[in-house]
């Protein structure tokens, strides 16, 4: 027994159109399948969300915040950086001074 791949017309087509031998239960008819089909379509296409202007503003508040926090933790990064730079600087030039004194005491 060969069995036939599936297409649409197998799909909507009537039972008995597909196979003479099966009985079918249901007295529904292609062509009403295939309406409430495109209304579930249609009706899926006219969904629309709203957003008050209150949102909008919220949003847009949140949205300040969260930059200018972002802008103050840069800067704090930046300010702690520098001092390390700094502090590192003053340890290099603190040795090597030491190392200087001990050159010249030796002499």
């Amino acid at each position: 027994m060969a069995i036939t791949a599936l297409s649409p017309n197998s799909v909507l087509g009537v039972a008995t159109q597909i196979n003479p031998q099966a009985k079918t239960d249901t007295q529904v008819s292609v062509p009403q399948v295939a309406q409430d089909a495109q209304k579930t379509v249609a009706s899926s296409r006219s969904d629309t969300v709203t957003i008050s202007p209150q949102a909008v503003k919220l949003a847009e508040r949140k949205a300040t915040a969260a930059k200018e926090e972002a802008l103050k933790t840069a800067q704090q990064l930046a300010t702690q950086a520098a001092r390390d730079t700094v502090a590192v600087q003053k340890t290099v030039a603190q040795k090597s001074a030491e190392r200087a004194y001990a050159v010249v005491s030796a002499i």
